[in-house]
């Protein structure tokens, strides 16, 4: 499992306000990897530098390309990418046609688009929506088109940049579980940024950022037992983190456990 992402001493100011200072971060190709921090602490800040949105001091590589005005645009078509705001992200009058917008780009033929399409509304559930204008349609059904626009390119990486904070949390969980499944099917990179606690049980690896620097990055299970640092930045930790803590303080398990029906099997024993 090699390095997909690396960013090496990534310098960037507002301004006179420094946001990062010599930061360096490496993902690996099929990391499923949760970047959490309170609002201000630079993580949507830091995905905009990574996709070259944003200009910065330092060197970012994609998939072996340097990011520059040569690669960027081969780089960013392996890259599926959901931010907050859906309605900047729309071109398009019809769903269908905005889904086939990118593979239109990248010259896809009208028989493969019409297949591409077809998996992907079937894979998200969102087959209703195909003749809908997208302006029609409310907040979690413009971000589930928004990931279906994502997906259908086949990416190498997903970003998701608080992307499903509008869909309703029992759809939001369905859409995590079809995720982790082409996290580990199709071996996809995913990068969710979030300041939801909740969603860091889906990711396999955690990052912890305030303030533009990194304070934690390792093992989901592993960081989250680092429970006063979250509580410090007034984060709170998911339930079944809190739970698994207390439970192993008083020996009844030896590990953190983040899936519930395998706390319940455990504690049922």
């Amino acid at each position: 499992m090699g390095t997909i992402i690396s960013m090496n001493n990534i310098n960037f100011a507002y301004g006179k306000k420094e946001i990062f200072s010599n930061l360096s971060l490496n993902i690996n190709k099929g990391e499923f990897v949760t970047i959490i921090g309170p609002n201000g602490s630079g993580k949507s800040t830091l995905i905009r530098i990574l996709l070259g949105f944003i200009k910065s001091e330092g060197t970012i590589t994609v998939n072996d390309l340097v990011m520059n005005s040569k690669n960027s645009r081969k780089i960013i078509s392996k890259i599926g990418v959901v931010f907050e705001n859906p309605d900047d992200q729309f071109v398009a009058e019809t769903v269908m046609d905005d889904i086939a917008f990118s593979l239109e780009n990248l010259r896809v033929k009208p028989s493969e688009i019409k297949k591409k399409i077809k998996e992907v509304v079937d894979y998200l559930d969102i087959e209703y929506l195909l003749n809908r204008e997208p302006h029609t349609l409310s907040g979690g059904e413009k971000q589930l088109v928004s990931l279906a626009s994502a997906l259908v390119i086949d990416p190498d990486i997903i970003i998701l940049d608080e992307a499903l904070t509008m869909i309703d949390v029992d759809i939001r969980e369905q859409i995590y579980k079809i995720l982790k499944e082409l996290n580990k099917e199709k071996n996809i990179t995913i990068i969710n940024v979030t300041h939801d606690m909740d969603e860091t049980l889906y990711g396999d690896r955690l990052i912890l950022i305030d303030k533009g620097k990194i304070i934690l990055d390792g093992k989901t299970s592993e960081v989250l037992l680092e429970e006063k640092t979250f509580n410090k930045l007034g984060l709170t930790l998911p339930f079944l983190a809190e739970l698994s803590i207390k439970l192993k303080y008083y020996g009844l398990v030896d590990e953190m456990i983040l899936d519930m029906d395998e706390m319940v099997d455990k504690l049922w024993k």
